[in-house]
Formats: structure tokens, C-alpha cells, sequence
């Protein structure tokens, strides 16, 4: 039964993640129908990093209540629910926004939920395994969605993608009602554990100095890798959707290489961390200047992977600093 359940939520997880990439590739091109401006189409990935960043704080609150299950199928209710009203009414930009927000902010729930739900879905040491399973999965989706999405556009409309994402949030329900899992007697530890990575964040300096730094590449990276890419890519290197695609092809498979350059690099101490985040969030703003100030499509598609690459490294050696924060010198 455990394996049959974690495997309900890999697919059900999966099939979600797939959806949230392919309906905003639908909500771009339209919105770029309807007005080519940069500054509107900006809007959907601050939109959903925002919406993101405040769900984060009802998790915890979530979690004194209702079981990791019940949340993960609500969650994916509403949003199917939410994306169910771009198929009722012609929506203005801020309708679509706050759609965009509802999305993203339901969503949210989901990868923390995720991360609770496993240790009592796998026995110990498999867990290991799939995390890594998840992960690379959830790697391989972004690096796939966007040129499939493109791809897409141009073989169908916007609309037909956005019932392909309509099909595959509902699908994921199913997924995640077959999901058996007695969390009772760790719903203590869940919510203990939650509600201590915020105090954790608030009593030390330098792991808010690292939040903030993440949600500011978050939003930079929304931006840089769907809306902004989408005008520049049309209008700057004159090609069509596809290379849209594989330009953020490039910029995901940078970041799963990141990954694959950490694993053979060790290290261990905190300041060497610490410099390499730096380091790493240089770079990326580096290589995003030269992007922007050379346009040309190979080049653009190498700037993109080495971004990624920053990123990635960046973010990871974040991740890392954050699991050290027990140590003297925070």
C-alpha cells in the first residue's frame, strides 16, 4: 500500500507541475495577443512568486488543522476550480491576474505538504531515493514543459492548452484521493517542524538576508525565463514561439547541471557557502546584462544554460546554508 501511494503522489504531483507550466505558456500567448507589452506579461510570474511567497505563511496554520492529504487534493481542487473560469467569461488582464494569484497561491501548499507526506509514505531508507526521484522528475518537467508548451501554441491555440492543463489538474485529483496514508501520529511533528523553520528564519540575520535573496531571484528568474524571454524572443531575435522554447530548455538544463557541479565539489564550510551564493547570484546577473545587451540566438541560447548554471549553484548552496543554521558563527 505505501508503494502504491507514493506513487499516486509522484503521478498526481507530476501531472500538477506539468499543468501550472503549460497554462501560463497558454496565458502568455494570449495576453501577448491581446497587448505585446513586456510590462504587462511581467506581471503573471511577479504575480505568481508573490501570491507563492504569502501562502507560505498559511502552511503551518493548515497544519494544525487538517491531514497533509486532505490539504494536497483540496489544494488541487481549488486550483482546478480556478482555472475553470478562464473557459466561462472573456476575462480583462485583471481577472487573469488574480486567477494567476489564487493558482499560484493554492499551490503553494503543495511542495511542503509533499515534503511531510513522504517519510510516512516510503520506509527510511528509501527515502533518500525518492526525494531524488521527485526532484528529478520536477527538474525534467521544467526543463520539457516549456518547449512542449511552445510547440503546442503553434500546433493548436491557447485555448486547446488550456484544457490539456484543465485535464491534467483533474487528473491529478484522482491521483491524490488514492493516496493512503496514516498521518495521525505525526501531525505533531509536522507542525513542529514547519512552525520552527519560520522562528529559525526570524531569530537568525543571515538566513532572512538569504529568503529575501531568494524571493528577489525568484522574481528574477520568473521574469527571465516565460514573459520577458517571450516579447524578446519575437521581437529582438525575430523567431517564432518554438525558440521561446528552447531557450528556456537551455535555462532549466543549466540548473539541472548546477546540480551535477555541486555533487562533485565539496564543501563544507559556511563562509565558503556564503561565497559562492554571492558568487553565484553575481554571475547570474552577469550573464542575463549579456543577454540582454547581445542578441543573437545561439549566443542567447549559451547565456541561458550559463545562467541556469549560476542559479542553480546559488540556490543550492542556499539550501545548504539554511540546513546548517545550528552553527556559532549564524
Amino acid at each position: 500500500m505505501k508503494n502504491r501511494s507514493v506513487i499516486f503522489l509522484w503521478f498526481g504531483q507530476s501531472q500538477a507541475n506539468l499543468a501550472d507550466v503549460l497554462y501560463i505558456v497558454a496565458l502568455i500567448s494570449i495576453l501577448y495577443a491581446q497587448n505585446s507589452s513586456p510590462v504587462l506579461l511581467s506581471c503573471i510570474p511577479f504575480t505568481i512568486t508573490t501570491a507563492k511567497f504569502l501562502s507560505s505563511f498559511t502552511v503551518p496554520f493548515l497544519i494544525d488543522r487538517y491531514r497533509a492529504k486532505r490539504i494536497l487534493v483540496v489544494s488541487q481542487l481549488l486550483k482546478t476550480s480556478v482555472l475553470s473560469m478562464f473557459f466561462l467569461w472573456h476575462m480583462s488582464l485583471i481577472s487573469m491576474l488574480c486567477c494567476v494569484a489564487l493558482i499560484a497561491f493554492f499551490d503553494g501548499w503543495a511542495a511542503p505538504v509533499q515534503s511531510s507526506m513522504l517519510p510516512h509514505l516510503v520506509d527510511k531508507e528509501k527515502l533518500l531515493k525518492w526525494n531524488s526521484m521527485f526532484n528529478v522528475t520536477d527538474q525534467t518537467i521544467q526543463i520539457a514543459a516549456y518547449p512542449l508548451g511552445s510547440f503546442l501554441i503553434i500546433s493548436w491555440d491557447a485555448t486547446g492548452l488550456l484544457w490539456l492543463s484543465f485535464s491534467l489538474f483533474s487528473l491529478s485529483i484522482v491521483f491524490m484521493q488514492s493516496i493512503r496514508i496514516n498521518a495521525h501520529s505525526s501531525k505533531t511533528k509536522q507542525k513542529q517542524g514547519l512552525k520552527e523553520g519560520w522562528k529559525l528564519i526570524w531569530h537568525y540575520p543571515r538566513l532572512r538576508v538569504l529568503l529575501v535573496m531568494e524571493v528577489l531571484e525568484g522574481m528574477a528568474a520568473g521574469v527571465w525565463a516565460s514573459a520577458i524571454v517571450y516579447v524578446f524572443v519575437k521581437e529582438i531575435l525575430n523567431k517564432n514561439e518554438a525558440w521561446w522554447g528552447y531557450i528556456n530548455s537551455s535555462f532549466f538544463v543549466g540548473t539541472v547541471l548546477g546540480g551535477f557541479v555541486l555533487l562533485k565539489i565539496s564543501v563544507e564550510q559556511e563562509k565558503s557557502l556564503y561565497h559562492i551564493v554571492t558568487l553565484g547570484s553575481l554571475l547570474s546577473g552577469f550573464f542575463t546584462l549579456l543577454f540582454g545587451v547581445m542578441p543573437a540566438p545561439f549566443l542567447s541560447l549559451l547565456l541561458s544554460f550559463a545562467i541556469g548554471i549560476a542559479l542553480q549553484i546559488s540556490a543550492t548552496c542556499s539550501y545548504t546554508l539554511t540546513r546548517l543554521h545550528k552553527r556559532p558563527f549564524l
